[in-house]
């Protein structure tokens, strides 16, 4: 299998509409209305993590390997905790935190853990962070230990351990109280949303099943209506749900957004990969490659630059602002990337076995994680 482009693309697309309403959420003294995109931008990183890790969770499930976990864990934290550890390093210094328990909370990835646990969240863009942590290490364990169990490494075994996987954590989210502090307490809380992940790993059960059968990605362009209908489709529910539920709506809100946020995930996946055989002429794959590449630093570091360029761009327009940030960022993004991400990355462990695609499993282009969260 060759790296697929449209997804790198969603990658970048949605690294942007988390750093973009940032800009203006800082600057608003109220809620403001593009904090519903960042949102939603996340479920979508939710679900790709899903969708790309699945082939390396598979691998390790029908290699029967315990190595193969370690490999797995040591290449996930080889890709996403250096960059988070240089930006949390660098966000504590700069507001005064460096010596603070809520940065030890963040070190550790668990200021979210249970509930909101540190008293200044002065780097809120690591509650997604956290998760993502927290769910490489839960779900490839417990598909392994069931697998194990029940002497079982099929497809259809490990589908049926992610519905549960979903079901019970869903079941526990909802025995919580929705109405108090339903953002802070359960929208960006690690134990109520591993699930979202999972659905991106069904997501790709799915897909492998129906591109064996159909050929998905050789669809044409009138194939194509049917995910951008659903895409639509969940696109203005979700966008509904979440306005919603983050200015207090009706309670019925917080109950579904946990529901329809990773269907609009899932969606959304879902188009970008059937839109792969219209995205493989050069320019289109080094343009979205470099997207993909940048899009975990822009994620991590897109708040700290607000914080330092905000004070200085006040009395220029909007418009001058934003193209500032946005090329403040690229540069800084770019250089973090080939100088200090793309030398550990070359560096991880390799798996020791092949895969079902008679490829190693490191090799897979839908592993190349991406990371993200608001």
């Amino acid at each position: 299998m060759e790296r697929v482009p449209s997804l790198d693309l969603l990658r970048g697309l949605a690294a942007f509409s988390v750093a973009i309403p940032h800009y203006f959420v800082l600057n608003s003294t109220d809620r403001h209305p593009s904090e519903v995109v960042a949102v939603l931008a996340v479920e979508i990183f939710f679900v790709l993590s899903g969708f790309v890790l699945a082939p390396q969770i598979l691998s390790c499930v029908r290699s029967g390997r315990v190595t193969n976990i370690k490999i797995f864990l040591v290449r996930r934290w080889m890709r996403t905790i250096p960059p988070y550890l240089v930006a949390l390093l660098a966000i504590s210094y700069a507001t005064g935190q460096i010596a603070s328990l809520d940065f030890v909370r963040y070190l550790f990835y668990v200021q979210n853990l249970l509930w909101q646990h540190n008293l200044n969240d002065y780097f809120p863009v690591a509650w997604s962070l956290s998760i993502e942590e927290w769910f490489y290490v839960t779900f490839i364990l417990i598909v392994f230990l069931c697998s194990r169990l029940y002497g079982r490494r099929d497809e259809r075994f490990c589908a049926c351990v992610a519905l549960a996987f979903i079901a019970t954590i869903s079941v526990v989210r909802m025995m919580h109280d929705q109405s108090d502090g339903w953002d802070a307490e359960i929208r960006r809380v690690t134990v109520y949303r591993l699930d979202s992940i999972a659905y991106g790993f069904l997501l790709y059960l799915v897909v492998q099943r129906w591109r064996l059968r159909s050929h998905l990605v050789e669809l044409s362009i009138g194939s194509r209506l049917a995910p951008a209908m659903i895409f639509c489709l969940f696109g203005t529910v979700g966008i509904v749900v979440t306005a919603f539920a983050l200015n207090n709506g009706p309670a019925v809100a917080k109950v579904l957004f946990p529901f329809i946020a990773p269907m609009f995930g899932v969606s959304a996946v879902l188009l970008f990969y059937t839109l792969s055989s219209a995205t493989r002429a050069s320019w289109q794959s080094a343009l979205f490659l470099y997207l993909g590449r940048v899009s975990y630093s822009v994620y991590l570091f897109h708040m700290l630059l607000i914080l330092a360029l905000r004070p200085h761009l006040q009395a220029l327009s909007l418009l001058l602002q934003l193209a500032i940030y946005l090329g403040c960022m690229l540069c800084a993004c770019s250089l973090f990337y080939w100088y200090f991400e793309r030398p550990i990355l070359a560096a991880r462990p390799k798996y020791k076995q092949l895969n079902s695609f008679g490829a190693r499993t490191d090799d897979v282009p839908l592993a190349n994680v991406v990371k993200g969260g608001l």
